[in-house]
């Protein structure tokens, strides 16, 4: 009897061990790929900024007034103003990404004899646009072609002014967010484009950037061109039909 327990025990523990061994191959495995996914590029943040210059064209005015040229009227010219943007992506699926992005855009001129919010005005005109992005969204490719769409949130501020003359226009605009981009093989170099669109109710509003990024440890930078479309029917009694075109070049760290 005392044969046949030892031989039983030593079965058992055989089976035990090559059970062991059986699972925790797999799951040796499980935990690798997870650990270098988390470690990986499953979890970013992005902080950056840097300069747009602006080159305006187009017309804006007032409800029963004539349209005001940027160009002939104003005299507006090629100018540069900032951006700043920060970025959280994470390996959660059905979890949106998150960027925040903050901009400024003026131009600066003066006017004769114009009509504007039903007043003659002559003397400095001023336009400024401010707008704050938050952006959701998903990253559906993630090699060496990334693709991402989303929902973006834009609070739009926008300023008129001609002499003593302001009128503003304060929206909340909600738009479709598109980008893409391609890695350029055996370079840290990539390229790509992103979208913001909506058009809706008298609004018709639109940005889009082409640019090249480039990437060395935890330090990027990034150019290329910005043009933001603006079409305002009746919208805080301003009419505006204008477009904003030009060079960006900017910095940003990946941790």
């Amino acid at each position: 009897m005392r044969i046949r327990i030892k031989l039983i025990a030593s079965k058992s523990v055989t089976q035990t061990e090559h059970s062991m061994r059986y699972f925790s191959v797999p799951l040796a495995i499980a935990l690798s790929v997870f650990s270098s996914v988390v470690s990986a590029d499953a979890l970013g943040l992005y902080v950056g900024g840097g300069m747009w210059n602006h080159d305006p064209d187009g017309t804006f005015g007032t409800m029963g007034d004539g349209s005001i040229d940027t160009k002939s009227d104003l005299g507006y010219s090629a100018d540069s103003d900032i951006y700043l943007f920060a970025a959280v992506e994470h390996f959660i699926p059905m979890v949106p990404n998150l960027r925040v992005e903050s901009s400024s855009l003026e131009q600066v001129g003066s006017a004769t004899s114009l009509t504007f919010n039903g007043v003659a005005v002559s003397g400095d005109s001023l336009t400024a646009l401010d707008t704050i992005d938050t952006i959701a969204y998903w990253r559906v490719l993630d090699n060496w072609v990334n693709f991402d769409f989303g929902l973006n949130v834009r609070k739009v501020d926008a300023d008129f002014n001609i002499d003593a003359e302001s009128i503003s226009v304060s929206e909340t605009i909600p738009m479709l967010y598109l980008a893409a981009q391609f890695d350029l093989p055996f370079t840290d170099i990539s390229v790509g484009a992103d979208i913001n669109h909506i058009s809706y109710s008298g609004i018709k509003y639109q940005d889009v950037r082409l640019r090249a990024l480039y990437e060395v440890g935890v330090i990027g930078f990034e150019a290329g061109i910005k043009t933001t479309s603006i079409e305002f029917d009746d919208v805080d009694n301003v009419n505006a039909d204008l477009e904003f075109t030009g060079l960006m070049v900017g910095a940003f760290m990946h941790f």
